[in-house]
């Protein structure tokens, strides 16, 4: 009895990782090499765009929730289809500002600061 309590409950607990808050946060961050092959103008004018409509800074950031020590896998994402959508367009924007930042395009590093 005790095995298979401590089976359903292993069960739950991996079924709960996909659909993790961490999970889901960790996706967010994007990867800034599709973007160097856009043009500099081109890029500038999607980030700013981005940024504009989802009222975030042009410098935006992925955002990290805190969790408690441990449980930070096993958290459930109950963030609004609003809030996902904002963070990750925060990804986006700083995937974005690094290929632009690495290829040193002009406007670019007026906006950016300096790193």
């Amino acid at each position: 009895m005790k095995s298979a309590l401590a089976a359903s409950v292993l069960c739950l607990t991996v079924t709960g990782c996909a659909n993790s808050l961490v999970a889901d946060q960790d996706r967010n961050v994007a990867s800034a090499l599709p973007y160097d092959s856009v043009d500099c103008a081109t890029l500038l004018a999607e980030r700013d765009q981005l940024a504009r409509r989802y009222n975030l800074s042009i410098n935006a950031k992925p955002v990290f929730a805190k969790s408690a020590m441990g449980l930070g896998p096993i958290t459930p994402d109950i963030r609004s289809n609003r809030r996902r959508d904002v963070e990750k367009a925060s990804g986006e924007i700083n995937a974005m500002n690094r290929s632009l930042s690495r290829r040193k395009c002009a406007g670019a590093i007026q906006t950016l600061p300096a790193q």
